[in-house]
Formats: C-alpha cells, structure tokens, sequence
C-alpha cells in the first residue's frame, strides 16, 4: 500500500455524520485546525453527506470556509456562498417511483420523508411522530407536516427517505432493490434509514462532477466516508479513507483505513498523514 499520494491532493471530499462529525454534532478542534490548514493549502474542501443542504450549513460554518456541498447523498451539488450557494446539480427521483414507496410505506405505516425545495414535507400522526423526531434530532432538518402526502405525489423530491424499526430495514431494502431494479438506488445509511435517490444520483457522480468544474483529475482528489452511501466517492478517488468506525463494506472499498474514529479526529489524523 502506497504510503502517500501519488499526486498532490488538491480537492478533499468529506462525508458529515460517523466521519467529520462526532455524535453530538461538534467537529473536533483538531480536526478543524487541519481542515482549515489544507484549505489554506489552496485545496478545494467538499462536505458530502446525505444530509439536506441546509442541514449541511452549520458544518460549513463551523468549520469558518466557504465550500462546496454534496447534499442528498449526491442528489444535489451547491456552490460556494461566495457564488450565491448556486444549485449546480440537481437529480431528483421520479414521482412515478415516489408515489410507489409512499404507497407502500402508508400501508405498513412508515415513517415516510418526502424532500421538496429544502424542506422535509412529512405527514403528521402520533404513530409516526416519534421516528419523524429520531431524524429531525439527528439532523436538525426543517419539516412541514401535512395530513397526507397525496397532495405532494405530483412534484419528484430530490430524494425519498423512509424510516423504521432496524429489524425491517434489510427486507425492506431487499424488497426494493429487486422491484425497482435500475429504475431508481436504494441505499442504507442509517441503521432506521432507507433512501431511494434517482439512479447514478451518488457522491462519486457528485465529486466526479466538481472535479471536472475546478479542473482536478481523480488521482488528486482524496474522499473520506464511514457509510455505505460513501463507496461511491471512495471508488471515485484517487486516495479514498475509512474512518476506523466504519461500515464492513466501506472499509474494503477504501485503501486506507484511519486509527483514529469520528469520535477522536479521524479526519484530522487522515490529513495529517497523507495530505499537510
């Protein structure tokens, strides 16, 4: 295993929750320190998560840079603020799919996120309040809770989120991959999640998409994940990390793996290592 970079890193994409982001939210100061040290470097710093873009702001603002946002596991691309937080890409997921997973979720009675223009519309019953909670907890994502989504089917949302018991999710997941089949990814994040984005629609896509903007071929790009979500990104970078609490299938799609998890500054110590 190749003990640095082949090239200079000159964009580093970064996923949020289980990597930069230590579970209450915080970002650990010594990772910050090297954040803003690469950035200062003259390299492009990415967030990439599969969180919404607003939700994604407060890690761009503690982190004090003004950066590009992978938001909705890819779904979406953001510019700089500096250029107006421009929405570069946007691949939203059919209705025609949508409005087949609300059906299904509405029988079983699934917690269903519905992602229009920035906001989570959701539908409002005692039953589904406490898992609409988990993630606005989590997230700090905005809601609008309506009686039905029914009213909602005739717009495609940027992605579809469903949440439940983690003991269903596997044969829920499998259920879908089988019925959709290259018609729309479905993608396990969270141990309660199950996203369904429209097909290519991922952050490898999304980094892939950046570096040819800012003129920065793959070899230079190094991405970090924990997740599932994130071995796009890995397999489209040319230095690709897993933090140590990562996923199985996340750790073998990365060539390098860090010591250090998301509680204790991994992005800090991958930085350190292979970038400052």
């Amino acid at each position: 295993m190749a003990q640095k970079p082949g090239v200079p890193i000159r964009l580093i994409a970064l996923d949020l929750d289980g990597t930069l982001l230590r579970s209450d939210n915080s970002i650990g100061p010594r990772s910050i320190a090297a954040v803003r040290a690469a950035h200062a470097n003259g390299i492009e710093i990415v967030l990439a998560s599969g969180r919404m873009t607003p939700a994604m702001e407060p890690t761009a603002k503690a982190l004090g840079l003004d950066v590009f946002l992978v938001s909705y596991n890819g779904a979406a691309v953001c510019g700089r603020i500096a250029d107006g937080r421009t929405r570069l890409v946007h691949q939203p997921l059919p209705k025609q799919i949508a409005a087949e997973i609300y059906a299904f979720a509405s029988e079983r009675r699934l917690q269903v996120n519905y992602y229009l223009d920035d906001i989570i519309v959701s539908e409002d019953s005692p039953e589904l309040r406490p898992w609409m909670e988990i993630y606005r907890e989590r997230t700090g994502s905005p809601f609008q809770l309506v009686k039905s989504l029914n009213d909602y089917l005739h717009r495609d949302p940027t992605k579809l989120l469903l949440v439940m018991e983690p003991s269903k999710r596997e044969e829920v997941a499998s259920y879908w991959r089988a019925k959709l089949g290259s018609r729309a990814d479905v993608v396990k994040t969270e141990s309660e999640y199950l996203e369904f984005l429209a097909p290519g629609a991922d952050k490898g896509s999304a980094i892939e998409f950046l570096g040819q903007k800012l003129g920065i071929e793959t070899a230079a790009i190094m991405a970090m994940g924990n997740g599932e979500n994130d071995i796009p990104m890995l397999h489209r970078a040319g230095w690709s990390v897993a933090v140590s609490n990562a996923c199985g299938l996340c750790l073998a799609a990365a060539n390098n793996v860090t010591e250090c998890d998301h509680q204790n500054d991994a992005v800090a110590e991958a930085l350190e290592r292979w970038v400052l």
